[in-house]
């Protein structure tokens, strides 16, 4: 049975010849698995077979190991364990010879096969000796770009598959080496160092000893930091990834480089590509979301906190504010209209209402001047602005330092829901949504509303009434006049 030849026939645009060669695939893994996986190995790593052959030879393999479905994986898991130790030794030796290979698609799909047996293996303290192979690659005279990339890569997939507890500290130690060389400006290979920032933010998690000593730590956010810099876009991309890892799992070490990491985020978010200043605002997002969370832990425990919460978002909020503001500004045309949309707007817009809820009354005075300067501009990317930053600051401060605001607003706001432009008025809409789940005030917002004849905007408030308002707030007040008067009107329309 010539296996090359099957896996191309499986690719075929004649359907009876796939269908056939399919067939024949799934007989040749239920009669013999162990040869069967061989056989995919030994295709995958020789160079001398075709790229489409080798190329679904690794994606069958990746499937006969791992699944998403739960009990499926374990039984996969278990058909690997059972193997004869002779064949799964020598189908690793073709995957890890195949990191070496000159096809990418080979390299790639032998990286993740890798660390696919690695999940299976590494929890039963079983495959020893695989960091160090993979750590050879990166130290042997002569090592080329596309077998460090291959190894830095399988290093990523590995540790995104295992847990911390499946390696030593050793291991970790040498792991991280590796990559933060690989990082390093020195690399003149552009690929390695991407596969290297990409290994690091999986790594990450299994550096908990690291980040504990200063040294160490002081040396990997260097690196990182360094190659938030660099000249391609996607390696500062990853970087930023990282740093947004490090809030998530190492809030409690950021401190001696916020100065450092707000100018990063800063230049990155006023002038970078989109792709990098998504991640730069997500890092403030990160950040706000340890400090909602420590805040919530420690709540009622006078000062409990003050020791686990630095409160980064407060000691930058002068700064970090007028930057998202600023960013408002950018919206894509109808983004309101595509639920999927997320660019450097909205991300902007969630930070502010993630900072308000850190921050609670502090962020008002910051936000207030921007609303009140655009909320009436000619430019409606001005007023979407003004309105989406009010709207993303509503579930934060209290009430008493709102409901002043609100109130004054209301008239003009209810107005504006007849704005020719279907983005502010799909704005307004959201951010009367939010402040009815906040303080429903029916008997002074319903008589303005019944005010409106718009159908457009009749159909939005009949939405917020159906989302917004509990059920029992209703059924207390659904024959009061006012309720049935707004019903009678939509029901006109």
């Amino acid at each position: 049975m010539d296996i090359t030849q099957i896996l191309l026939a499986a690719q075929s645009p004649d359907g009876n010849l796939r269908s056939v060669a399919e067939s024949s695939l799934k007989l040749f893994q239920e009669q013999n698995l162990p040869r069967f996986l061989l056989s995919l190995s030994v295709e995958l790593s020789n160079d001398g077979r075709p790229p489409e052959s080798r190329r679904l030879a690794g994606i069958i393999l990746k499937n006969t190991l791992d699944a998403k479905d739960c009990s499926r994986k374990e039984l996969l898991g278990q058909q690997w364990v059972s193997l004869d130790l002779s064949i799964k030794s020598r189908i690793k030796e073709s995957l890890l010879l195949t990191l070496g290979s000159s096809v990418p698609d080979a390299r790639q799909a032998s990286s993740q096969v890798i660390a696919k047996v690695a999940s299976i293996e590494m929890p039963r303290r079983e495959w020893p000796d695989l960091i160090a192979k993979l750590l050879g690659n990166m130290t042997q005279q002569g090592a080329s770009a596309p077998l460090k990339q291959a190894t830095l890569e399988a290093l990523g997939y590995v540790c995104e598959e295992i847990s911390p507890e499946h390696l030593e500290q050793d291991q970790v130690n040498a792991v991280l080496t590796a990559v933060v060389q690989g990082m390093n400006q020195a690399e003149l290979s552009v690929e390695v160092r991407l596969a290297a920032v990409k290994a690091l933010y999986n790594a990450l998690y299994f550096a908990d000893s690291n980040f504990a000593n200063d040294m160490e730590r002081n040396y990997i956010m260097k690196v990182i930091c360094e190659t938030a810099v660099s000249n391609e876009v996607e390696i500062r991309q990853a970087a930023f990834e990282c740093l947004v890892a490090i809030a998530s799992i190492y809030y409690m070490h950021l401190e001696p480089y916020m100065q450092t990491v707000f100018n990063l985020t800063s230049n990155a978010v006023k002038g970078d590509e989109e792709s990098v200043a998504l991640q730069a605002i997500e890092f403030w997002s990160t950040v706000c979301d340890e400090e909602i969370q420590l805040q919530e832990e420690y709540e009622g425990y006078d000062n409990a906190d003050s020791s686990a919460n630095f409160r980064f978002i407060e000691k930058a909020l002068p700064s970090l504010v007028p930057m998202l503001l600023e960013t408002l500004l950018k919206q894509e045309e109808d983004q309101e209209q595509d639920d999927n949309v997320w660019n450097i707007s909205m991300s902007s817009g969630t930070c502010l209402g993630l900072i308000a809820k850190a921050v609670g009354d502090a962020i008002v005075p910051l936000v207030m001047p921007f609303v009140e300067a655009n909320i009436t501009n000619p430019d409606w990317h001005c007023r979407e602005a003004a309105t989406f930053a009010f709207g993303s600051i509503l579930d934060g401060p209290s009430l008493p330092k709102l409901a002043p605001l609100v109130h004054a607003g209301l008239d003009f706001l209810l107005n504006a829901m007849k704005d020719p432009n279907s983005q502010c008025c799909s704005r307004v809409v959201r951010m009367l949504q939010m402040w009815l789940r906040k303080s429903v005030e029916l008997y002074t917002f319903l008589p303005k509303v019944m005010k409106i004849q718009q159908i457009q905007s009749l159909l939005c408030l009949h939405l917020i009434f159906l989302v917004s308002l509990p059920l029992s707030f209703l059924l207390q007040t659904v024959l009061t006049q006012p309720i049935l008067g707004f019903v009678h009107l939509l029901m006109k329309h």
